[in-house]
């Protein structure tokens, strides 16, 4: 996709592995930098530059939130049923919730409002008035499990989304979020991402027509804003989380500059580093991001054997897919 000279399949899979571990990494590192000035207003902090700690959590540098913890728990889930349960996902992260399985702390920490009303033991229909994007950073998750049949993976990040979240607008938000992570791990440029109504493949956004926000938004309207990451940060819904992204995705030219330039618009700053953060490391690539992060960030080996777990249960599918057509 991106005109570079074919490589071996080895090479191939070593640029995927780089890419999926890009995704993970950075996700958390974009979580773990937001978190000191989540909740502040812009203006009333110091800009962010580095690997920090603190904030409404009082973690310590290198710790990430509630959107790291239940994309990882999204990850596991795939990797072991080899598609989306979402019985299972639900027991994942009651088990976090109940006992802070699989956290930064060993904590259950920053927990919403959606996704505790979709674990209660007997939940009521869930709310289609809930807009805000907690569901984003679950959707690069699936859009790498699934990346290379892109219709699947826009579909899996879609019904992912539900789970927590049906409002149409944040499902309609996962897919186009979906479609921009599916076609870095694929390969496609910065500028390529960028441009008008880009799309991995023909018709992966299904038959059922986006809501006219979410394709304005995809067509290219955040062009017209006059600063697309504070308007976006200040909208605090989905919509408002898809178009900072595209803001930080042009204000950037690498994964240092573009989570920064998400973080330092505050207020949901933890998600929005996750969801910058997930598609820059995506593009870029782990071998990218800054090392000295690496470093300090928790548990960084273990998201690195989920990125890779994630891969191969990736390409198995794709390639009992294969196979499935060929017999």
């Amino acid at each position: 996709m991106n005109g570079d000279v074919p490589a071996s399949d080895d090479e191939a899979t070593e640029r995927l592995r780089d890419r999926f571990r890009g995704l993970l990494l950075g996700l958390a590192l974009g979580d773990a930098l937001g978190v000191p000035v989540q909740h502040r207003r812009p203006g009333s902090f110091s800009r962010v530059g580095d690997l920090l700690g603190g904030g409404p959590y009082d973690l310590p540098r290198g710790a990430w939130s509630d959107d790291t913890a239940t994309a990882l728990h999204a990850a596991d889930s795939l990797v072991a049923l080899g598609n989306l349960d979402p019985v299972d996902l639900q027991a994942r992260w009651t088990r976090w919730q109940q006992t802070g399985a699989g956290s930064a702390t060993g904590h259950c920490l920053g927990i919403s409002a959606a996704l505790a009303a979709a674990l209660a033991p007997v939940s009521a229909d869930l709310s289609t008035s809930v807009l805000d994007g907690e569901p984003l950073p679950r959707a690069a998750v699936a859009a790498a499990f699934g990346f290379g049949d892109a219709s699947f993976a826009v579909q899996l990040a879609a019904t992912m989304a539900r789970c927590t979240h049906p409002a149409p607008l944040v499902v309609d938000t996962t897919r186009v979020y979906a479609v921009l992570v599916i076609g870095a791990l694929q390969g496609a440029t910065r500028d390529q991402l960028l441009g008008e109504k880009f799309l991995p493949e023909p018709f992966c956004l299904g038959l059922r027509p986006l809501a006219r926000l979410v394709r304005d938004l995809h067509a290219g309207s955040w062009q017209h804003a006059q600063d697309p990451i504070a308007e976006g940060s200040a909208r605090a819904d989905a919509v408002g989380t898809l178009m900072l992204t595209y803001g930080a995705l042009s204000a950037g030219r690498s994964f240092k500059d573009m989570v920064l330039a998400a973080v330092n618009a505050g207020r949901n700053a933890d998600l929005s580093g996750a969801v910058v953060g997930a598609l820059a490391g995506a593009l870029y690539g782990a071998a990218a991001l800054p090392v000295h992060w690496l470093a300090a960030l928790t548990d960084r080996e273990g998201i690195e054997r989920r990125a890779d777990r994630l891969l191969v249960a990736s390409l198995t599918r794709l390639l009992d897919a294969s196979s499935e057509v060929s017999a």
